[in-house]
């Protein structure tokens, strides 16, 4: 049983999603749930950095900004980001867990189910997720539990194809299928319970998985955030993929855990404003919070649901393969993101980034 600290850290940050972000944060911090939030000022916009220093002024103790080292604010792709990296390589202890989310995620909901998870696991996982809404790894398993049942947004779990000596693409063209986002926003809008199924699903296929959110465990992230150091690959590709394939470790959805990743950079919301206060005003709903702890935060898990949509469903599926690297838009986090705008580049880890 591991029983160190627990740190949030968030890619930041876009205020218009940071506020809904925090509603959530916040009371994680203050319950105990996580004992520190380190919120790194990865902001390209003046009016974003000064909403992060509203932060500290705040009463939450344990929460921070920190400052990238200034190599991360000229580095190049792949080698963005590693001081991020090269700090809880450092700073962590190997009973740790480490707590990774990107600033466009406007739901959580029973992170203490996947932490307890985490810690009464031992680290035997590479990766801990929760079942992210809009992420195509989640939804392969989302399908498989049965709250995807439309064979137009049924994906397999598949391995990466290599993608260029620096990353490995994409599982899916989900990234640029707007019509897919909004299919599982409408379906988690309309009945958030549904995607809470009791499923801890388990694999080792090495498949590029969206690290919108996810947990390690203090003594892997020692080792291989150490190791990205002198690794010249996209983070994304290299921490699901890569590391996979080279260490056979498998890593786990937990399903009674749940949180929403609103769109990826190319994904366009016909109505994002809409959608984004409909998740502004969910994130004032406490009673349904606790209603969803009540209900699904503290059962025992199946380690044995279905692993894949039943088969009929599968056939039906329009196929849903990423496109080669040259014929995939080319995104850096310079393009508009969800209709809301220039993209600032936060939570870039969103984004394919094929080579060019």
């Amino acid at each position: 049983m591991l029983t160190g600290r627990v740190i949030f850290t968030v890619f930041a940050g876009r205020r218009r999603f940071m506020h809904i972000l925090m509603a959530y944060v916040q009371p994680l911090l203050q319950d105990g749930v996580v004992d520190e939030v380190h919120v790194w000022d990865y902001c390209k916009v003046a009016a974003d950095r000064e909403y992060l220093k509203g932060l500290t002024s705040s009463s939450t103790a344990g929460l921070r900004v920190m400052t990238p080292p200034p190599s991360d604010l000229t580095a190049k792709f792949p080698h963005k980001w590693k001081g991020y990296y090269a700090y809880y390589a450092h700073s962590l202890r190997d009973d740790d867990l480490l707590v990774k989310c990107d600033d466009d995620v406007v739901f959580i909901a029973n992170l203490h189910t996947l932490l307890a998870f985490a810690r009464a696991d031992g680290g035997a996982h590479h990766l801990y997720f929760p079942s992210i809404v809009n992420n195509d790894v989640s939804a392969a398993f989302q399908a498989a539990d049965g709250v995807i049942a439309d064979p137009e947004f049924t994906v397999d779990l598949r391995p990466s194809r290599y993608d260029g000596p620096h990353s490995r693409a994409p599982m899916s063209d989900w990234y640029n299928c707007t019509a897919c986002a909004e299919h599982v926003h409408s379906l988690f809008l309309e009945a958030p319970s549904r995607f809470f199924t009791g499923c801890a699903h388990t694999w080792a296929v090495p498949a590029r998985v969206p690290i919108n959110f996810f947990v390690m465990v203090g003594r892997r992230v020692r080792e291989h955030f150490s190791s990205y150091g002198k690794e010249a690959y996209v983070d994304e590709a290299y921490f699901t993929a890569l590391l996979t394939e080279r260490t056979g470790v498998p890593s786990v959805v937990v399903s009674d855990a749940v949180v929403v990743h609103l769109a990826f950079a190319f994904q366009r919301l016909r109505a994002p404003r809409d959608v984004l206060e409909r998740y502004r005003k969910l994130a004032r709903d406490r009673p349904l919070l606790a209603q969803l702890k009540a209900d699904f935060g503290a059962r025992p898990l199946n380690r044995s649901c279905a692993a894949a949509a039943p088969t009929a469903q599968r056939r039906g599926r329009r196929e849903r393969v990423a496109p080669p690297a040259q014929d995939r838009p080319l995104g850096r986090g310079k393009g508009k993101g969800a209709g809301f705008g220039p993209h600032t580049g936060v939570g870039a880890h969103s984004q394919p980034r094929p080579t060019r």
